[in-house]
């Protein structure tokens, strides 16, 4: 069972965490000060820590520091008000926190953060949970990354978010070039392992707040909340270079980002991949980013 300790002021907010969460199979505790979380911790081993970063008489970032020294290994998810949504995004910037989410919240968008954690740490270490991933049906069962249905859900949450808060999104969708060719000459077993190399790859290239997905056959895509277009296209850099090292095989990626703008899920994806088409066809293993002429 995953043990989840619940940090905050308000009695309320305490109460439906642990009520909530609690049904949902997680086992909580709550308290309301820094002083009970931190002697908990000298006692008991938690995995996610959701703690609200405005406790009176302790700054945010003080907070995290003494979690993260006491709590080795734990994941932190900041609970914010809504004006204070920016306290939350510097915290994320300086890898501080996995996530945040807002109140008054809705207990779904909590589980749905929850999971992302739970989910992450299964990907990185592949121990455990099989069975309730399975059930899940979020992950495939090749490469153990988040599958495409999974991706309909994760983007649009995180689109809805970067509107609320005018918050960038950036979206890589990339493929290894000439895959069928590297099938047929090296067989189906090789060609599975290139993907299965892949994906321990990008997992160990993006941050812990970025999502990957296979969205299928070589075919992969990254979200990056919080990501402004030049950031993007660093992490792209750094994706691209993972082929020079360490594959035998070459990669080609399509970028689109939106601050600002109303774009779906699919017109964000749509993008992606006119973008990625356009790499393709100015000769691989290189990064486009999506411009009108791009389409």
């Amino acid at each position: 069972m995953i043990n989840i300790l619940v940090i905050d002021r308000e009695r309320a907010v305490r109460q439906v965490l642990k009520e909530g969460l609690s049904k949902i199979g997680y086992s909580v505790q709550a308290v309301s000060s820094t002083a009970e979380a931190l002697k908990l911790l000298e006692e008991k081993s938690f995995s996610i820590i959701l703690t609200d970063l405005r406790i009176p008489g302790v700054k945010g970032i003080e907070i995290l520091k003494k979690f993260k020294h006491q709590g080795s290994g734990v994941s932190i998810i900041a609970i914010v008000p809504y004006f204070s949504v920016k306290l939350a995004i510097e915290a994320l910037s300086k890898k501080q926190i996995f996530d945040y989410v807002t109140k008054p919240f809705n207990i779904k968008e909590v589980e749905i953060v929850l999971r992302r954690v739970v989910d992450r740490d299964y990907l990185l270490r592949q121990i455990g949970q099989k069975d309730l991933y399975q059930e899940m049906a979020i992950i495939d069962g090749l490469t153990g990354l988040y599958n495409r249905r999974h991706l309909d859900e994760m983007l649009t949450r995180e689109i809805e978010r970067a509107r609320r808060y005018r918050q960038p999104l950036a979206l890589l969708m990339m493929d290894i070039d000439d895959f069928k060719k590297y099938n047929d000459t090296h067989g189906h077993l090789a060609g599975d392992k290139l993907l299965k190399d892949l994906a321990k790859l990008l997992l160990n290239a993006v941050r812990a707040a970025d999502m990957i997905f296979r969205y299928g056959g070589e075919e992969f895509v990254v979200v990056l909340p919080h990501t402004f277009k030049q950031e993007a296209v660093e992490v792209a850099k750094r994706i691209l270079n993972l082929d020079k090292r360490k594959l035998p095989a070459t990669i080609s990626i399509g970028l689109a980002y939106f601050l600002d703008e109303v774009l779906s899920k699919d017109e964000l994806i749509a993008q992606a991949d006119s973008a990625l088409y356009q790499a393709k066809r100015l000769g691989k293993k290189q990064i486009c980013l999506y411009t009108e002429e791009t389409s």
